[in-house]
């Protein structure tokens, strides 16, 4: 369900403009109010409230919907986002925030660089201010970072937001709290179920967020510490920090939560002799144009009209075994099998040519214990590789679904796999911000990627086995040197998550889709864009490319897979069918059948019935 323009909610108190975002379980609009102000309506996404895997959880899903805005609301603060209004359309719960025309930080850092001591002092003064006022009502924000914090356009303000995970709190008490973190920004205690807690978690994500603004870096993880990986000073990455800023931030992100401030109020006195003789006026705001003027976008238009090569496409089996969402599918290497993964937790192994249901993975409690997000086979089609949400990597001999053994790599979930071409490596991406290389033989980890800010959500080799690929919801593309573990290269061109990756069989192409509605082209060696290419209404989940390199498949979150012709750069079809968005799309070997997974339950196997060869 989407709210189309001109849509009235709340017997006309608001006006739909347009669709802003949507997540995995919420949607954004762009609304004016009953004076024409423009406004933000969050609400929950119908279709995951009437899905088979969320519908137990319903009820509280709205209700912890309902206290983010409830909780928001007592706080008044002009860097805290307000809240005008929280009411229910349909029986969805809606909360109506203020608009802030800006950026967050995550996004500044990315395309400007680190920020001046002065700047980044002043907004940490500001959201200190604003957390000051949060804890004073008894909650505790628990995710500070720089995507939650934005800039108002023009403007050196900052504003905090995403309220989704913030708790009520009663200083040195033991409380019960969501398992929920960001890597690097999360203090130990963050990842228990039972611990004190105190203002001194959101003291250690305000520090790491300042760190993160001086460096360009995310800090170690907790759990990283925790294995004895230190935490560098951020003076080791950027020797013009001041010396006592430096200690304030390493004084706050202690690991034992009694050594660091107490309070938000007390660590701002740390900072207090920078940031006391800080102006607004003082600072540059180089953003501003960038922020009001996105960045021109790449349309391939063709200066006439190309010859289109006559592909027809349709569905010639639907597979309706899952009980849950199909989030990831993969084809065998030989062609004859499909293996799909869902949010029902389970495996299940197909026939390409009939559908039919071969096997499942994981009896006898071998299998994911939470939803299944991402399935990779070896090149010699001996090893399925499984992923998901329980945090594990699980191993299966394909031809008998035994499971050889599973992985505890990661610290969150698991959201792709990718096998290396010689069939030895496994490269894994988790919602821990980290990319990891596997050896198969032994399970052990031998190299770990770090330096994406967000959830890694794509992962790809080279061809060649000397490259990886990784694709995040910090909306870049990172290169990595396999046998030095060494960042090439960061792509910068989308303007939100980065969902799916693919090489060329050259190498010299890679190819990614996004959450910004685009599939862009990236030189493999040079990492310039090469072009873009547009059309879908939502956002690209996955990208597929034949194997001679001649057709582009895209699934979307519009319910629609698009066949594009490489070479030529034009659509050659739309294939509808799905009721859902598409999370996976694969192509055969012989590029002549396509597999696609959907939020419908379902899995789709469309057959190109006149192949003519360019």
């Amino acid at each position: 369900m989407d709210w189309n323009r001109g849509k009235s909610l709340f017997g006309g108190r608001y006006i739909i403009e347009s669709k802003l975002g949507e997540g995995g379980i919420g949607i954004t609009y762009l609304a004016r109010n009953q004076t024409s102000e423009l406004r933000v309506i969050k609400t929950l996404k119908e279709e995951v409230l009437n899905n088979r895997t969320w519908k137990v959880h319903r009820d509280k899903l709205r209700q912890d919907f309902r206290s983010e805005g409830v909780r928001l609301a007592v706080c008044r603060h002009p860097h805290i986002v307000q809240i005008e209004n929280i009411f229910d359309e349909y029986e969805l719960p809606c909360i109506v925030m203020e608009y802030i025309e800006g950026d967050d930080l995550g996004k500044r850092l990315r395309e400007q660089g680190i920020l001046l001591e002065k700047e980044a002092l002043l907004y940490t003064q500001q959201i200190g201010d604003a957390l000051t006022v949060i804890h004073q009502k008894g909650l505790l924000h628990r995710d500070i970072k720089p995507r939650n914090i934005i800039i108002r356009a023009g403007k050196a303000e900052a504003v905090l937001i995403d309220f989704g995970i913030s708790r009520e709190f009663i200083p040195g008490v033991v409380q019960r709290h969501t398992v929920y973190r960001t890597p690097g920004f999360a203090p130990p205690e963050q990842y228990q179920q039972l611990a004190p807690r105190g203002e001194y978690i959101d003291v250690y994500g305000l520090a790491a967020t300042l760190y993160t603004l001086l460096t360009g870096v995310v800090p170690t993880s907790a759990d990283e510490r925790n294995r004895n990986t230190p935490l560098l000073p951020p003076s080791h990455f950027n020797p013009n920090i001041s010396t006592s800023v430096d200690r304030a931030i390493m004084q706050a992100m202690a690991m034992q939560p009694q050594y660091r401030p107490q309070s938000v109020k007390e660590w701002l006195l740390l900072l207090s002799s920078f940031s006391s003789s800080i102006d607004v006026e003082d600072i540059h705001l180089s953003n501003t144009i960038s922020l009001l003027t996105p960045p021109p976008k790449i349309i391939l238009k063709s200066p006439k009209p190309p010859i289109t090569p006559q592909f027809t496409w349709q569905c010639t089996c639907t597979i309706k075994g899952h009980a849950g969402m199909v989030h990831a599918v993969a084809i065998s290497p030989d062609g004859k099998f499909i293996v799909s993964g869902s949010g029902d937790n389970n495996i299940k192994l197909w026939n390409l040519s009939t559908g039919r249901n071969i096997r499942n993975f994981g009896r006898w409690f071998a299998g994911h214990s939470d939803s299944v997000w991402t399935v990779a086979i070896s090149p010699d089609g001996q090893i399925l590789a499984s992923g998901g949400w329980d945090n594990t990597i699980k191993l299966w001999f394909l031809n008998t679904g035994k499971n050889i053994r599973t992985l505890n790599t990661h610290t969150n979930w698991v959201n792709t796999l990718a096998f290396s071409p010689n069939g030895k490596y496994l490269a894994s991406g988790s919602s821990d911000c980290s990319v990891k290389l596997i050896l198969i033989s032994t399970g052990d980890v031998i190299n770990t990627f770090l330096g994406h800010t967000d959830a890694v959500l794509s992962v790809a080799f080279s061809p060649d086995g000397q490259c990886i690929a990784s694709s995040g919801a910090d909306c870049t593309i990172k290169l990595w040197q396999v046998s030095t573990g060494r960042e090439i290269r960061t792509l910068v061109g989308h303007s939100f998550f980065v969902n799916s990756l693919t090489f060329d069989a050259t190498g010299e192409t890679l190819i990614s889709g996004s959450s910004d509605k685009t599939i862009k082209f990236w030189h493999g060696v040079t990492g310039r864009m090469l072009k873009t290419f547009t059309g879908h209404q939502g956002a690209v989940s996955s990208v597929a490319l034949s194997r001679d390199m001649q057709i582009l498949a895209s699934g979307s979150w519009d319910k629609t897979i698009k066949l594009w012709h490489v070479s030529t750069e034009t659509e050659i079809c739309t294939l509808s069918g799905h009721n859902n968005y598409i999370r996976n799309v694969a192509f055969s070997p012989d590029g002549r059948t396509l597999v696609s997974a959907s939020d419908d339950d379902t899995i789709k196997i469309w057959r190109n019935k006149d192949w003519q060869r360019m």
